[in-house]
Parts: structure tokens; sequence; C-alpha cells
């Protein structure tokens, strides 16, 4: 009985795989600068990207730039127009009431005209520089968009390590409650222990399996977000190593306000060479007989409108100009303070979780030697039940603190990463 004893108390440490025994070889913590081990990160953000259709999205903008694009190669800018002017006597008995018959015979004028706008000096130039900025600034949309997946992604996948490591130890607690309930109903049996320690046992199995349950439905309430997010529920190897610093300037989310600035400043100049509305040339031809036998004059007429340039309308466009792009300077800035204050946070808190997964190791070890030895003195009948469970409790508790830590410490290098601005 006593070696069965044993032997269910080998068995939660066992089954609950959540640390290594006190002198096992552990690996070492993954050091800053050092190459990413192959991982399962990438592939679910690129599962995450293709899932949302954000390429889709991507290539309909553009698609929009281009034919933004159109617009800035034309030899007009803006629309043509044809037009088409007739002019006939009316018929003999066709007059207004009172007045006499018109005397005309064939009488008429045709005039089909053509206009269209044109460039300003300088315009179709600005313009371009604005298509352009657009396009830098859509390819840091989409960097900033995949790695605000990326960050998803990293919170899910680790969310669904934490889930998994705490349900691998309350299994196996369940797994040794189980033994231990089995060995001590023999013992009461045999008369070696007395009634109430195989109601206490019965407890401690019956608790185990709760908290077996509730684990398993954290794990399962985790796959269901992974897999909503990457259309998968394991998240595989997914350990990232702390990347070397770069310069905060250098986070996508601080370029995309970069880009967003010079779109603004390029709208600005477009503004500026743009004071009025465009110029419109023209050309009308005339065809014109006085009647039925004469012959057509034919004359062609050139012209060309150019707006004035007025206060009333320019001051409120380059009002707004200038507002937006003041508005994205100030975006600016406030994105970059953001983003150096977020990587001191993670790295703080890389510190914290590394500290924890220090001490984690070492409260589990004790607890696991107090264990033994209780069970020692369980075995020797210098100690009770309840003393065995309570150290089993803590025993428990430390293991799982101690997984969870090194969890802890993997999900605090990916925010980190993510902090800086790396994709997986």
């Amino acid at each position: 009985m006593r070696f069965a004893l044993a032997a269910a108390l080998a068995a939660f440490t066992v089954v609950a795989g959540a640390q290594p025994p006190a002198d096992a070889p552990r690996p070492a913590a993954p050091s800053a600068g050092a190459a990413a081990p192959a991982s399962a990160l990438a592939d679910l953000l690129e599962r995450a990207w293709t899932l949302a259709r954000r390429g889709d999205v991507e290539r309909a903008r553009a698609a929009e730039l281009d034919a933004r694009g159109v617009v800035v190669r034309s030899p007009f800018a803006g629309s043509p127009t044809v037009g088409l002017d007739m002019r006939r006597d009316l018929p003999v008995w066709v007059s207004p009431f009172g007045a006499e018959p018109s005397s005309e015979r064939g009488r008429t004028e045709v005039e089909p005209g053509f206009s269209a706008p044109i460039w300003l000096p300088g315009q179709r130039d600005a313009q371009r520089r604005v298509l352009e900025r657009e396009r830098s600034r859509l390819g840091a949309a989409v960097r900033a968009e995949r790695l605000q997946l990326a960050g998803e992604v990293r919170e899910a996948a680790w969310a669904v390590v934490l889930a998994d490591v705490e349900r691998r130890v309350q299994r196996g607690r369940e797994a040794s409650a189980a033994a231990l309930e089995a060995d001590v109903e023999r013992r009461v049996g045999a008369g070696d222990l007395a009634p109430v320690d195989r109601l206490a046992a019965r407890a401690e199995r019956l608790a185990a399996v709760a908290a077996a349950r509730d684990a398993d439905a954290r794990a399962r309430a985790a796959a269901a977000r992974l897999r909503a997010l990457a259309g998968v529920e394991a998240a595989g190897a997914i350990d990232e190593a702390a990347r070397d610093a770069v310069p905060p300037d250098a986070h996508p989310s601080v370029a995309l306000a970069r880009e967003a600035v010079d779109a603004a400043r390029a709208r600005l100049d477009a503004a500026r060479a743009t004071r009025r509305d465009n110029p419109t040339v023209s050309a009308v031809a005339r065809f014109e007989r006085d009647a039925y036998g004469a012959d057509y004059r034919n004359t062609i007429r050139f012209g060309i409108a150019v707006p004035l340039d007025t206060e009333a309308r320019n001051a409120p466009r380059l009002a707004a100009a200038g507002a937006t792009l003041a508005e994205a300077e100030v975006a600016l800035a406030k994105e970059a303070r953001e983003r150096a204050a977020e990587i001191e946070r993670a790295r703080i808190a890389l510190d914290a979780a590394l500290a924890s997964l220090e001490a984690g190791t070492e409260r589990a070890t004790a607890a696991r030697d107090a264990a033994a030895a209780l069970e020692r003195a369980f075995r020797a009948g210098e100690r009770g039940l309840p003393d065995v469970l309570r150290a089993r409790q803590q025993a428990l508790e430390a293991e799982l603190a101690g997984a969870l830590a090194r969890a802890q410490h993997g999900l605090a290098i990916a925010r980190l990463n993510q902090a800086l601005g790396i994709e997986p």
C-alpha cells in the first residue's frame, strides 16, 4: 500500500508535466539578438491575413490609386465636352399669336463645338507627387495592418499555450488524485487509515475533476478564438527570441503616421499650385446660310476662359489643407511617444516575467521537496493525510505557477517584439 501511495504521488508529478525535475537541465531563456527559432507564428499570421482577406483590400486600394493615375496622365485636367447648336427658320404656318408669318425660307445655322479644361502650370506635377505619397502611405498602412494582425495572432496563440499548460497540470492533478483516492480506499479497508481520510481523498479528487473541467473549457475557448482568427486551433511551436533594439521611429505605425504627414504636405502643395479653377479652351465651328440655294458661310472660333484667383476660393482650401497637415504632424509626434513608451513597458514586463520565472522555478522545487518529505513521513505514520493533501495542493500551485511563468515569459518576449514592430 505504501508503494501504491508513492506511485500515486509520483503520478501527480509526472502526469502534470508542467515542470521538469529539479535536477533536469532547463532550456536557456532566449537572449536578445538571438536568431528566432522555427516558429508557427509566421504561418499563423499568413493564415490570418488570408482568412481576413486583407490582401484583397490591399489590391483594391492599389487599383484605386492606379485609376487616379489615369487622371494625372491625361492631357486634360477634366473630361472634355462636345456640343451642337442648330437654328432654323420656322415654317410659314408656325408663328406667335398676332405676329406676321416669317418670310424667310431655308435659313440655317449649325455650330458644333468642343471644350476641355487644361492643367495649370505645375498642377499636374503636384497631383503626381500627391499620388506618389498616397502609394507610399498605402504600403505603410499594409505593414501597420499586418503588424496589428500579428499582435492579435500572438495574443491568441499564447492564450492557447497558457490554457494548454493549465489543462495539462489540472489533468495531472486529477489523475494523481484518483490514484490517491484508490490507495486511501484500500488502506481504510485494511484499517490503516480512518474513514474520514476516505472522505478527504474523495473531496480532493472531486475538486481536481472540477478544476480540470474548468481548465478544459478555457482551453477550448482559447482554441476557438485562434480558429476564428487563423482557421486553426493548435498554436504549435511559437517560441520567439527577443530581437535587437530598433529605433521607435522605425515602427510601422510611426512610419504610417510619417507617410500621412508627407501626404498632407503634398496635398497642401497641390492646393497652392491650384489657386484657380482650371482654364477651359474651346473651339466652335459655324456653318450658316440665309436661304435655300444660298452659299454657306463657314467660320471657326477659338477661345479660352481663365477663372480668376480669389481669396474667397483659395483661403478655405489652403486653410483646410494646412489644418490637415498640422493634425498629421501632431499625430506623428504622439505616435512616436506612444511607441517609445510601449517599448519601455514591454521591456519592464519582460524583466518582471524573467524574475517571476526564476522565483517560480525555485518555488516549484521547494514545494516538490516538501511534498516528498511529507509523503515519507506519512508512509512512516508520522504525519496525517491532511498534511499530505495540503502539501500536494501547494506543490500543484507551485507547478502551475512555474509552468505559467515560463509561458508568460514567452508571451512577454512576443509582446516586446510586437512593441518593436517586428513581425513573427
